[in-house]
Formats: C-alpha cells, sequence, structure tokens
C-alpha cells in the first residue's frame, strides 16, 4: 500500500493533475465566496457613498440639530429642538448620533453612522430569519433583496428614526422566533433588546409589530401553548428595565403626561383620532408607495404577496408552515393604513418580511426564464431611465455616472444570459439596484442637495467664524443652518427687533420678503449675495427640468451691513 501511494505521488502526470484538481477547486471555491459576499460589498458601497452627502431637511436635519444640541448641552435624559422641549420622538436615536459626534466629531458622516450600522444590523437580521424559517440561500437572497432596495437606500442617507426601526423590528423578530424555537434564554434576552431599542426608538410599534408577527401566527394555527410560558413575563420586565432612563427623562420633562403621549398618543392616537398630526391620507396611500419604494423588486414582491394570502389557509391546516411573516405584514399594514397621519417611510419596517418571503416565492417559482426575463426588463428601463435622469437634470455632474450606469446594465444583461437557474433573476436585479444606489449617492444627490441654502449658510458661518452678535436670521433659518453652524442660530421674528440689532458688520440671513420689508423700512444692506433655495424633500417636475428649474427656486439673501 505504501509503495502504491508513492507511485501515485512520484509519477508527474499524476502531480499533474492533482494541481489542476486543487486549482479548480480553489477556484470553485473562490467563485462560491464572491457570490456569496460581493453582494454584501456592494450594498456597503451604496451605504458609504452616502454617508458623507450633506443631511436634508427637514427632519432628518431637526434630528442632527437635536443630537448636537444634546451633544453640546450634555443634558441626555432632557430632549430640547432650539432650547425648546422636543416630544415627539423618542430619545435613542439622538443618544447614539451624540455619542457618534462626540467620538468622532461633528459632521454628516458621524450623524448617519449609528443608523448606518443598524441597518447593517437589519441586513444580518433579515439572512438569519430566513435562514431559521427556510433556509441559508433563501435568507441570504432575502437580505440581498432588502439591502439594495430602493427603499433602504433612501433611509440610509436621509436617515431618520426609521432606519434604525426597521433594522430593531426585523431584529427582535428573528430573536423572538429563535427562542419559541429552541427556548433558550439567550434569544429572550436578544428579543428584550430588540423590542427596547424600537421602542426606544419610533415608540410602541416597536413592540406591536414582534407581537401581531408571533400573535397573528398563533391565532390562525391556534398554538395556544406558544403563549403559555412564564418567561414572557421575564421578556416584558427585561424590556421595562432598558425603557427606565427614557421614562425617567419623559416623567422630568413632562409628568405623567409625557409618559401618556410616548405609550398611547403618539401612535394609537393616530387611529383614534387623539394625535392632532393628520393629513388625511387615503387607506391606499402605503399601496403605491410600496409600488415605486421596493424596486426594482417589487413585481416579485407583489406575486410573493398574493401568493402567500392564497396560500393562507393551506398555512393553516399545514403544520409545519409558518405564518409570522403574513400576519406581521398584513396586520401592521392594515393597522399603519388606518392612521390618520402617514409618511412614505412608516411602511418600511415591513420590508424586511416581505424580502423574505420575495426570496421564497424566487426559490419556489417554476419559470425561472420568464420571470428573469420580466426583471430584467423593469431593472433596466429602471436603470436606463435613471442615467437619462441624471444627464438631463443635472448634467454639471459630467457623464460618467450616467454611461457607468449603461454599462452596469448591459452587464447585467449579459450576466443573464450566461446564469441558471434562479440566478438568472436574483443577480441582474440586484446588480441594477446598486446602479440605482450609485446613480443617486454619487450624481444626484450632490447635484440636489447643494441647494438647502440654510446647509450653504451654516457652513459659510463657521467659516467666517461669525458670533450670534454679528450674524442673524430675521424669520428665516432651518435646523440644517443650526446643525451645520454648530450652534443655535438666533432667529428674529419681526422687523422691529430685526433692525434694533443692526449694526455696523452685522449679517442678516432673511428670505426675499423679510429683505424687501427691511428696505422698506430703510435699511438697505451695503451689499448681499443671493442664494438659491429648494426645499429638496418636495421635489417635482418644474425643479428636475432645467428649463423651468429658476421657476421653483427661492431666493434666500445674507445682507451685509
Amino acid at each position: 500500500m505504501t509503495n502504491t501511494r508513492k507511485s501515485i505521488f512520484e509519477n508527474p502526470v499524476a502531480q499533474k493533475r492533482n494541481g489542476v484538481f486543487y486549482f479548480a477547486a480553489f477556484f470553485m471555491q473562490l467563485h462560491s465566496f464572491i457570490i456569496k459576499w460581493l453582494p454584501y460589498l456592494a450594498i456597503l458601497l451604496v451605504y458609504a457613498s452616502g454617508a458623507n452627502l450633506d443631511i436634508m431637511e427637514v427632519d432628518a436635519a431637526q434630528y442632527a440639530s437635536i443630537s448636537l444640541e444634546m451633544l453640546k448641552s450634555g443634558k441626555y435624559l432632557q430632549v430640547l429642538d432650539r432650547n425648546v422641549d422636543y416630544l415627539d420622538k423618542p430619545p435613542l436615536l439622538f443618544w447614539l448620533s451624540a455619542l457618534s459626534m462626540k467620538l468622532f466629531g461633528i459632521g454628516n458622516w458621524q450623524y448617519k453612522l449609528p443608523s448606518i450600522l443598524f441597518s447593517l444590523l437589519g441586513i444580518f437580521s433579515t439572512y438569519k430569519l430566513g435562514k431559521r424559517l427556510y433556509s441559508e440561500e433563501i435568507g441570504r437572497h432575502a437580505s440581498w433583496i432588502i439591502g439594495s432596495s430602493l427603499a433602504m437606500m433612501m433611509i440610509n442617507n436621509d436617515i431618520k428614526t426609521d432606519t434604525i426601526l426597521v433594522s430593531a423590528i426585523v431584529f427582535s423578530i428573528w430573536m423572538l422566533l429563535s427562542y419559541l424555537e429552541t427556548k433558550q434564554w439567550r434569544y429572550l434576552f436578544g428579543s428584550a433588546v430588540g423590542i427596547a431599542v424600537a421602542m426606544l426608538t419610533k415608540g410602541p410599534i416597536g413592540l406591536m409589530m414582534p407581537a401581531l408577527a408571533v400573535g397573528g401566527h398563533v391565532l390562525l394555527k391556534r398554538q395556544w401553548k406558544l403563549l403559555i410560558d412564564w418567561r414572557w413575563v421575564i421578556l416584558l420586565f427585561l424590556v421595562s428595565i432598558l425603557l427606565i432612563p427614557m421614562s425617567i427623562g419623559l416623567y422630568n420633562q413632562y409628568g405623567s403626561d409625557g409618559l401618556k403621549f410616548y405609550f398611547w398618543t403618539q401612535s394609537f392616537g393616530r387611529i383614534t383620532g387623539e394625535n392632532v398630526w393628520r393629513n388625511d391620507t387615503s387607506p391606499l396611500f402605503f399601496t403605491h408607495i410600496f409600488l415605486w419604494s421596493f424596486l426594482p423588486w417589487t413585481l416579485l414582491g407583489i406575486a410573493a404577496l398574493l401568493t402567500e394570502l392564497k396560500n393562507v389557509r393551506n398555512g393553516i391546516c399545514d403544520k409545519s408552515a409558518e405564518l409570522y411573516l403574513v400576519s406581521g405584514i398584513v396586520l401592521v399594514w392594515v393597522a399603519l393604513s388606518l392612521s390618520k397621519f402617514k409618511l412614505p417611510h412608516y411602511i418600511f419596517v415591513v420590508y424586511p418580511l416581505i424580502a423574505i418571503l420575495t426570496a421564497k416565492y424566487l426559490h419556489r417559482v417554476k419559470h425561472e426564464v420568464i420571470w428573469g426575463r420580466i426583471q430584467l426588463t423593469l431593472s433596466s428601463v429602471v436603470t436606463l431611465a435613471m442615467a437619462s435622469l441624471l444627464w438631463y437634470c443635472f448634467p454639471n455632474g459630467g457623464l460618467w455616472i450616467p454611461v457607468l450606469l449603461v454599462i452596469i446594465s448591459l452587464v447585467s444583461s449579459i450576466y443573464f444570459f450566461k446564469a441558471k437557474g434562479i440566478s438568472k433573476i436574483v443577480i441582474p436585479t440586484f446588480i441594477c439596484a446598486i446602479a440605482i444606489g450609485l446613480g443617486l449617492n454619487l450624481h444626484f444627490y450632490p447635484q440636489l442637495l447643494p441647494y438647502q441654502a440654510n446647509a450653504q449658510v451654516g457652513k459659510w458661518v463657521v467659516e467666517k467664524e461669525l458670533s450670534d452678535n454679528e450674524f442673524f436670521g430675521f424669520s428665516t433659518g432651518g435646523r440644517s443652518l443650526d446643525f451645520y453652524a454648530q450652534r443655535i442660530i438666533p432667529w428674529k421674528q419681526d422687523a422691529a427687533s430685526t433692525i434694533e440689532s443692526i449694526h455696523p458688520g452685522a449679517v442678516v440671513y432673511a428670505n426675499e420678503a423679510r429683505y424687501q420689508e427691511l428696505i422698506s423700512f430703510g435699511m438697505k444692506p451695503k451689499r448681499d449675495s443671493l442664494l438659491q433655495n429648494f426645499e429638496v424633500q418636495n421635489l417635482n417636475l418644474k425643479f428636475l427640468d432645467p428649463k423651468t428649474r429658476e421657476q421653483a427656486l427661492k431666493k434666500n439673501y445674507l445682507l451685509f451691513y
């Protein structure tokens, strides 16, 4: 036996064959590694490319300003907005962003960093949840879908509380289902942390969505034994402990009214009408939001949801089937749709669950080629439309990004014809999704955000090192002005107080109406500097068209006295 082995390994032909075999095996492993992990690097690249873009008004700029004010005041249990008590949102985003800016300095990416890190956790949690419910491959594809969706790319640029909320909720659902399956304490503790983080970010929905996902499954499957577990009391106790710092701050700042607002009025009051916020949107508001915000996976997502709803009856009878995802999606969707105040990003909390159902549907679809062609057409059309939009709307940004999008679209088409099976659907769509994200962050937003006059003025104030005595606003400004000026800029409400504060060397920030008002009082400045201003959160066709853009812009001024 020993001699036989020697003869094989000493044989040059055998050694050559072994070398080829090992090289081929290594190449296959490398290819598999790239296919598995390169998409995550691509998602990270998209998020990182938008990290240092200017913060958008209104909400994100306000939250950044509050975080900075908290950092400077050191009052972490008292949330203030321009030295006024602020009650609308829980404090976790402000705590984390203030900590980030304390560690790394004041700036765009420093404010966004905690939320982006949470998004990565949310993508990982989507993978783990999909893997636990179905398979490793379904989990992986689900994480690619949610990470590359237009919704996630948007909320990782325009950072609001929902960026953390989405991730905390899918994390808590993953932990809860893992606990139900294994009964391990670590998953119970993880559930408590996930729910508490979600509640510290957006309120009771952080508890309600995991509860509805599990409760809907239990109700439909009649698995009442899942509820008979004394450790649920421990879970609620742990969540309560984690909410204590925020609750103390609310009580000290507002008394019992603050606690009532947080635990009831802010969320449930939007359904009962007790909350004053209302925009009278249609109950179908989130339906059309989903159509564009889940791109380029929208059609697959719709097909997956319809298939899952159609199979609910079979799922009830099948002991091995789960109804957690469809319960979480439908019940939360209905609850949010009943709210009298809705914004597009509210519905994003269910998107990780939809992504898992979409991946599940993909792995059971019978017509890969047909779906591949549909997805290739949809994603290519969206990518080419994005390239055309960038080139036409903002030609000053150059041609290299629009050309890159066209090239990427061609690459996705080539991959489609080379790939087999489910890869014909997933990979070309994912490639186009990444191209769309890069197009937004490297071309669209860099050309759009400079139209935020408040942010540009705030940077100028820091550059010129102007004091409060030298610079103030006359009924003009915003939270991005405060954030980029790195302090609360004085604000004059009327002409009388403005005129009283004007002295030689003073600079007043005013819009066109306030400028004309000062002139009518004989307060003409020595010179002025015009800043074109546009509310970037309210994009419209008039602004996007370079031929009519001037009509959409408003005029703000720096008045030098």
